[in-house]
């Protein structure tokens, strides 16, 4: 068996020299034909003629290699060519162009292409172009493209050095400048931004026009980035972050009391300038906040949404105090014996209603804060 092994290991290092070689030579006379069959080169209908051949149809046992494709080439596990393909090329396991592909290149693990791509580039694990893609990456792994217009889409990550159109990554999407929407499941990074930036953490050098979407969000020119301490009626100790831009930006915000009661939440806000020295502002923010006591269990749904409709005053570059009324809407479905929620965050609220074992309460609060 290892015997086997090996000698198909050989086997193959020895076609892909021969196709490398085969696609080298000289291809100063080009002919056209309607159909090429080949098993592996240069053992083939083409022959040695292989290299200055542009096939209509190609049919590959296991590798062919030529200089065109007119229309399709379909190859078991590697097709090289060393000019463009128009029309769709396929194989089991990758294939490599050396000029332009204008349709389709679909393969099993990977595609390679010196030149551009108008159409589509689709493979289970790896793209990679080169020049720019004019349609649809498609990795099951990773895309790379010098410049995207139209769609990147990997399970794992994007990269490029500009994206007119979309990246769609699970976990990273990197480019230059950004001209469209990036959504990853955990980072995006970009240059200057005209989109969305849609993912857990978002970095820019500057959004010149749109948003950062996420839990962290960086634009290093424009953006801001800022920690801060309040008190409210809920909670009179808590910390909160603050990052994005101050038309949009996300907050991650802690907070306990002496009762062990203690509480974790996300929300987004806005800063609204009210002068043209940009000393004071309107400060909208809605939060999204889990009350706990003790430890934390899974099954406490103890559930507290906050408006806060603050006002603020910079008095220092780096300083700021806000305060204003807000709105809290507090869900919980833990009850004690006399029907009152477990963890109790207002003795009378405005509005108290029950449903079988959920509390819903709603009442007018406050808020005072200083950040940096």
């Amino acid at each position: 068996m290892k015997t086997q092994n090996h000698s198909f290991l050989i086997y193959c290092v020895l076609f892909l020299v021969i196709s490398y070689v085969g696609i080298a030579q000289d291809s100063s006379e080009i002919d056209v034909k309607r159909f090429q069959f080949s098993f592996v080169p240069p053992v083939s209908s083409n022959g040695p003629q292989n290299a200055q051949t542009i096939n209509k149809i190609s049919l590959n046992l296991l590798a062919g290699s030529a200089y065109g494709v007119q229309a399709v080439e379909v190859g078991g596990v590697y097709n090289f060519l060393k000019g463009n393909v128009n029309g769709a090329q396929i194989s089991g396991f990758g294939n490599n162009v050396g000029g332009e592909v204008h349709g389709l290149q679909l393969a099993g693990f990977i595609n390679t292409n010196q030149g551009y791509v108008e159409g589509a580039q689709i493979a289970g694990f790896i793209n990679v172009t080169s020049d720019s893609t004019r349609g649809l990456q498609l990795g099951g792994f990773s895309n790379i493209s010098q410049e995207t217009r139209g769609f990147q889409v990997a399970g794992f990550n994007n990269h490029n050095k500009g994206t007119k159109g979309t990246q769609l990554a699970g976990f990273i999407n990197t480019t230059g400048d950004l001209d469209g929407l990036q959504l990853s499941g955990f980072m995006n990074k970009a240059k200057n931004v005209k989109g969305v930036q849609f993912g857990i953490i978002n970095v820019a050098d500057s959004v010149e026009s749109g948003v950062q979407v996420g839990l962290i969000n960086v634009s290093k020119k424009n953006g801001f980035i800022s920690p801060g301490l309040e008190t409210d009626d809920t909670m009179p100790y808590r910390f909160v972050f603050r990052s994005g831009l101050e038309k949009f930006y996300a907050l991650l915000s802690a907070g306990v009391r002496p009762d062990e009661y203690w509480s974790y939440g996300a929300g987004f806000g806005s800063r609204l300038f009210l002068s043209q020295r940009r000393t004071t502002f309107f400060n909208p923010e809605l939060r999204f906040h889990n009350i706990n006591k003790g430890k934390l269990k899974a099954n406490r749904n103890n559930h507290l949404v906050k408006l806060n409709m603050n006002f603020g005053y910079k008095a220092f570059k780096h300083l700021y105090i806000t305060t204003g009324p807000s709105i809290n809407f507090y869900m919980s479905n833990r009850l004690d014996r006399n029907g009152q929620p477990e963890i109790n965050l207002k003795d009378n609220p405005s509005w108290d209603h029950r449903s079988g074992r959920n509390s819903y309460q709603l009442w007018v609060g406050y808020s005072i804060g200083i950040g940096f």
